[in-house]
This record gives structure tokens, sequence and C-alpha cells, in this order.
């Protein structure tokens, strides 16, 4: 590699630290984060460096989840897609294109459909299935999705889409693909693509960044062969060389001369195509695009063919024979490296998950814990303004303080486990248990009236009483007290609490193992 070569490669895997960095800040919101992953996937993949590629695009995924931010969530689908497709997953990098999809069009995310189409027809380009790459373009230029395109936001969108659909129609046209019929409306959708494209370039041509001027002349100049312009296409692909390797950009500047390689061979000078593709050759060994050698020499063993050059030809394609081999092994190692990536991925996954539920329950119980009953009450507030009242009571097990004393913390912690079992026992399923600490829980009954709310309760009341605690203790008995007050709205969060705190004073006032409601009365 040049000295400028190494250079943009120490930059760039310093510009992967500091998103990596960014990705990982205890201040950065999801969606800084999801950004971050996606923007370190891609220089991961510009590096090679495939397993943290995958890293970064499983992470990605994950903290998209955890919003309900569809159109993030799309990109960061695309995102694991493009890492699958680098180390050709074609499977998995087509179903995670197909789920971004799917979320895309649930959301009526219309930019993100037009995200997964591009991304998805790029896959197929690389992979030269150029006729699904055109089937991927043409489903959205005819979906109800396709104006997305026409936003001032979406413009780098639409310019990739208009380049990928010049080097499919392109490439299908020259190779004879298409039947008769399908003919006339794929020339004058290349037409149509080809002028955008060449438009953007006269436009902005000295100031675009080297890859989209890469992609721009990669494009125009396939148009330029299909369409017989040859003297074109030969300035075109030395631009392309010239700029790629002024730019030290490996992987497309061999790219660059394997294209110009081409355009020899349809002027016919054969020489000329034989240097090209030898240079790609010699360029692309001991990288790591070993896909990118095999084409080069499939490429140069052509050309030996073409100029009579037999004996040549066989021996290149003989090598190609042995790189393909080389490419099966190191692919089978590489996903070996991958598919221990996701399993990291999926166990820190599940521990993350884990922690965070450990983080809501109360440690002896397994009842929630006052963030839970705190975040509950927050949503039911919202709903109780807008005229949907629910209720709320607190519970206090009485005399608690003596069984610990006269049996010991261990009997007392076995009572509370067994209150939140049976208490559990005598709940619906969208009620909720949950316990403030001590021996002080809160019971949360939502959109229901305070009425029922208190009925609820002295049934919870009557439970808690008629138990058998022998198994516990033998002659252990234990009561509750409960104060209940109605979440409707009219007193904030901390005034509710306070009422059904008041009513629950009342009620171990009165004699303990009652129910008192925050307006009045005793159950």
């Amino acid at each position: 590699m040049t000295a400028p070569g190494h250079r943009r490669m120490a930059t760039l895997l310093q510009e992967l630290n500091v998103l990596r960095a960014q990705a990982a800040a205890p201040e950065a919101s999801a969606e800084q984060r999801v950004l971050a992953h996606r923007d370190a996937t891609y220089l991961a993949i510009d590096l090679k460096d495939l397993a943290v590629a995958m890293e970064q695009a499983l992470l990605c995924v994950r903290v998209a989840h955890s919003t309900d931010d569809a159109p993030l969530q799309v990109k960061a689908h695309v995102t694991l897609g493009l890492a699958l497709m680098e180390v050709f997953d074609d499977q998995g990098a087509q179903r995670e294109f197909a789920t971004a999809q799917a979320l895309a069009e649930e959301a009526g995310d219309a930019r993100g459909v037009a995200l997964v189409a591009v991304n998805a027809s790029h896959h197929e380009l690389e992979r030269r299935n150029y006729r699904r790459a055109a089937q991927y373009l043409e489903a959205f230029t005819t979906s109800p999705y396709q104006a997305a395109l026409r936003r001032p936001d979406a413009r780098s969108l639409r310019q990739t889409f208009y380049i990928n659909v010049v080097v499919a129609i392109a490439e299908l046209l020259m190779a004879g693909d298409l039947s008769p019929v399908d003919v006339p409306r794929n020339e004058a959708h290349l037409q149509e693509a080809a002028a955008e494209v060449a438009r953007w370039y006269r436009r902005e041509g000295p100031q675009m960044p080297p890859q989209d001027a890469a992609a721009v002349l990669d494009a125009l100049t396939r148009h330029a062969l299909w369409s017989g312009d040859l003297g074109a296409a030969m300035i075109m692909a030395n631009d392309h060389v010239r700029i790629t390797q002024d730019a030290s950009l490996p992987v497309l500047y061999g790219r660059a001369l394997l294209d110009r390689s081409r355009v020899h061979a349809c002027t016919g000078d054969l020489i000329g195509a034989m240097r090209d593709a030898d240079h790609a050759v010699r360029y692309f060994e001991g990288t790591v695009a070993g896909l990118w050698a095999v084409r080069s020499r499939e490429t140069l063993a052509a050309a030996y063919a073409r100029a009579g050059r037999y004996r040549e030809a066989f021996e290149t394609q003989l090598a190609v024979t042995r790189r393909v081999e080389e490419l099966y092994r190191d692919y089978h190692q590489q996903r070996a490296l991958v598919s221990q990536v996701e399993q990291q991925a999926r166990e820190a996954e599940v521990r993350a998950h884990a922690l965070s539920e450990a983080a809501l329950r109360d440690p002896l119980t397994g009842a929630p814990n006052r963030t839970v009953a705190m975040q509950v009450l927050h949503r039911l507030y919202d709903r109780a303004q807008r005229g949907q009242p629910s209720a709320i009571a607190l519970l206090d097990l009485d005399r608690f303080k003596g069984v610990n004393d006269t049996h010991g913390h261990l009997v007392g912690d076995a009572v509370l486990i067994e209150t939140v079992r049976l208490l559990r026992s005598a709940l619906s399923e969208h009620d909720l248990l949950a316990r403030l600490g001590g021996e002080e829980f809160i019971v949360i009954f939502p959109e229901m009236a305070i009425e029922a709310a208190a009925e609820r309760c002295a049934h919870l009341r009557d439970t808690l009483h008629r138990a058998s605690w022998d198994a516990v203790a033998p002659g252990l008995g234990i009561s509750g007290s409960f104060g209940v007050a109605a979440l409707d709205g009219g007193r904030d969060i901390t005034g509710t609490l306070r009422a059904a705190d008041r009513a629950l004073y009342e009620a171990k006032a009165a004699g303990r193992n009652r129910v008192v409601t925050a307006a009045a009365g005793v159950a």
C-alpha cells in the first residue's frame, strides 16, 4: 500500500474508534447511538474488519429496537444487511432487507422503503445479479412510495438510485437478457436515469467525494459502452482510474482498472485490456479483496483468450480455480469468526436484558420495584387526564416488626415472599403489585373505579388474614392494612400517593386489617 493509502487507513481507524466511543457514551441518545453504530459498521467494512462490522451492526439493531422509532429500526436492519453482504451471507442479507421493508411499509416510512430498494439492489449488483437488481428498482418505481425520492432530504438516495438503474439495465441490455417486449421500456428508463446521473456529474463533478465520483463514472462508462460511444467510455474509464488512484481508494482503484480493461477490450486494444487486468490482479493479490482478485484473473484470462494466447489463458484460469478454493476456505473461517461475534452479541443482549430486568425487580420477592410502579403510574396518570381514571392502594403488613423480633429476619423474609405469592394469585393479570420497601407494597388497578378497587383490596385483605402461615412459622398470623385512592387526574401522582398514605394511616389507627378509601369509609 502507498504512503497515502497507509495514512488513509490510519485516519479511518481513528474515525472508527471515535464512533465506537460515541456509541458507548452514557449521555448519548438512542438515536445518536444507532447512527454511531451504523457509521462504525460502514467504516469497518471499508477497513475490511468484518468481525467489527458485524459487532457494530448487531449493536445497531439492538439499540434501535429499544426505541419505538420505526425509521431508525429500518436503518439498523439495512446496516446489518450490508454487513452480512460483506461476509457473503446472502440469505441473511436478504432477510434483513425484507425485515426493513416490512417495518418501513408498516410505519408508512416512504424514505425507508427507498433506502431498502437502493441497498437491496446494490447487494444484487455486487453479486452481478443484474436482473434481480432491476426488479427491486422497478418494483419501487411502481410503488406508492416512489415520491420519497423527490424529497429534499433524499437527494443522495435519489442519486444512488439512478446510478443503480443505469448499471443494472445497461448490463442487462448488453448481455441481451431482456425479452424483446421489455427492451423499449428498459431503454427508456436507462436513458432517463443516465441523463440524471450525467447532469449531476456535470454540475458537481469537481466537488464530489471520490467514492461518489467513482460510482458515477462506473455507471456512465457502462452506459457509453451500451450506446456504442467508445470514445466517451474511454475518457470516463481513464478519469475513473485517475480519481481512485489519487484518492488512495484501494478496492475502488482495482475495480476502476477492471472497468478500463473492459473498455480496452471493446475497442480492440487487447494489449491495454491485458495490461489493466494484470495490474488489477497484482494489485488485489495479498489484500482482503479476494473476490476481486478472482474477478481480475477471470478478466485477464478472457483477454488472453481473445488475443489467442491460450496457454496463458489456461494457466490464469487454473489460478482462478485455486484462488476460489482459498476463498472457500477463508469464507468458512470468516463465517466461524462472524458466528462467534453473533453469539457473543446474543449473549451480551441476554445479559443486558437480564440486568435490565433485575434492575426493575425486588431481589427478595421477585416483585416489581418502586421504579416500575412509578413508570406505570405516569402512564396511567396521562390516561386519567384524558378521562380514564385508575386506582391505587398502599398496603402495609401489620405488626411486621414483631415478626422479625420474635421469629428472626429469615422468617420475616419468608413472610414477604409468601405475601407476594398470595396476593399475585388473587390479582388479575392487569393489576400490578410492587414492593416499595420493607413491608410496604403498592397495588395498581388500571382503569378501575375506586369503589371496585376497594372491593378488590378487601378480597386481598381476607386472602392474607385467612391464609395458613404455619409452614413459615407455627402459630404465625399475618394481616395487612390498605389505603385506597383514585388516580383520576384531579391530583397529581404525588398527591394521589399522599391520599392513599393518609387512608392507610386511618386503617392502622382504626385497628389494622382494614381497607380505607381516601374519600371516606371502612370496608
